[in-house]
């Protein structure tokens, strides 16, 4: 791995991968809808669209086509800290990935009509999110378990502020954001360093605010029953508590209970409900961590007269957990479990960039070999504390389903 910071402020990350054949490339840029306002929401997740529309140099016909002559990929995603733009080709054409790119991020266009164009795609998109009971649940529950920071937002916007935002709000955002300053460029593969870094010295350096925008005001959870009734044949349910972020070491124990708890078919939630009682197809746990805050949650879907055994399971479950801890055996599986999912998970070019990229932009320069040893380290004592600390507090019982059966309803509203 090298790194250098250029002159012009962009933060350049690469990880040489010799027997690759491919290289991948991703343009960071650190804000996403967590650094928001109301006036703002879905502004980075818009602008990720307009960005495709074409620049100064190619129409958006031949952004694409660049890249796809190539047999590459060209894409992009925001997430709630940060947006990414990347491409993956062969590692012969990892120049003509960065050229697309360097254009896209500093000479777009961004028209009225690429605009208009972009705000019914993206109402369409948030309509298609909609649809999904899953989706909604979980926005549901992250709105209310990060209620007041901007982490509870959703990423695409709303219908309403989709629809308000303007030509030049996004613009407006663009530069403010985008500038060199803000960016993190992140490669892996066959990657030549000294090349890319040579070829980024000409990335417009515009005079604009540098460094990554101050997040929201801080989370304050509100737990209890959130619902919101569909006319669908299951129930959607995610049971979540306040978790902690990336730099807390918290963490390590906190994955770990996940997986002893729902990370897979020998966990004990997946044994208990879906193998021994047939009540779910499938129910998992785990934990999402951003920079500074995060959450633990437990999910499934299951028919409405089956929920409220479902609920009892899962609470009685984490409270032995809570109690009495877990075993040697459970401990050593969920650690071969971590170790193993990890490495895989990062085997590919792809990945490495997309962890590359977004550690940088968050300020985390662990590497994969650290954050596996934190992981060794972890006692049954250090689970069994943590499983006592999380679930001490009130959760949130998120549902998006037909109906709430009256057990569950008197006793989450009690």
């Amino acid at each position: 791995m090298r790194r250098t910071t250029m002159p012009n402020g962009v933060q350049v990350v690469t990880e040489h991968m010799a027997a690759a054949r491919t290289c991948s490339v991703g343009v960071f840029a650190g804000v996403g809808s967590r650094h928001e306002n109301q006036t703002l929401h879905g502004a980075s997740h818009f602008l990720e669209h307009v960005l495709f529309k074409g620049t100064k140099r190619r129409s958006a016909e031949e952004i694409s086509a660049a890249v796809e002559a190539v047999g590459g990929e060209l894409n992009a995603y925001t997430t709630k800290e940060y947006t990414c733009f990347y491409a993956r080709v062969l590692r012969d054409d990892a120049a003509l990935a960065v050229d697309v790119l360097s254009d896209m991020i500093s000479s777009s266009l961004v028209t009225t009509a690429d605009v208009d164009a972009e705000r019914a795609v993206i109402l369409d998109e948030i309509a298609m999110h909609a649809d999904d009971p899953g989706e909604v649940v979980s926005e549901l529950v992250s709105d209310r378990v990060f209620a007041g920071s901007g982490l509870g937002q959703a990423v695409i916007g709303s219908p309403s502020s989709i629809g308000a935002l303007t030509r030049d709000q996004i613009v407006r955002h663009w530069r403010r954001h985008y500038a060199p300053g803000s960016l993190v460029v992140a490669a892996a593969g066959h990657v030549d360093h000294d090349r890319l870094v040579e070829q980024l010295a000409s990335l417009d350096a515009r005079p604009t605010p540098r460094g990554r925008p101050r997040p929201g005001s801080a989370a304050t959870p509100e737990p209890g029953l959130v619902h919101e009734h569909r006319r669908v044949e299951q129930t959607s349910a995610v049971l979540a508590y306040p978790g902690v972020g990336v730099f807390d070491d918290r963490r390590y124990p906190m994955g770990l209970l996940s997986l002893v708890v729902g990370g897979g078919m020998s966990s004990r939630l997946f044994v208990e409900v879906r193998e021994r009682r047939g009540l779910t197809y499938g129910i998992d746990a785990g934990d999402t961590s951003y920079s500074d805050d995060g959450l633990w949650s437990v999910d499934w879907q299951c028919a409405p007269g089956k929920l409220a055994d479902i609920v009892a399971l899962v609470q009685g479950t984490l409270a032995e957990v809570a109690e009495h801890g877990v075993t040697e055996a459970e401990l050593i599986r969920a650690q071969g479990q971590m170790r193993g999912q990890t490495v895989i998970s990062y085997e590919s070019p792809s990945s490495r960039m997309s962890r590359l990229g977004g550690n940088t932009v968050l300020g985390d320069d662990r590497s994969l070999a650290d954050v596996l040893a934190r992981f060794d380290e972890v006692s049954t004592e250090d689970v069994q504390a943590e499983a006592a600390l999380l679930f001490s507090r009130a959760p949130v019982l998120g549902l998006v389903g037909p109906r709430v059966p009256r057990a569950v309803l008197k006793h989450w509203t009690a």
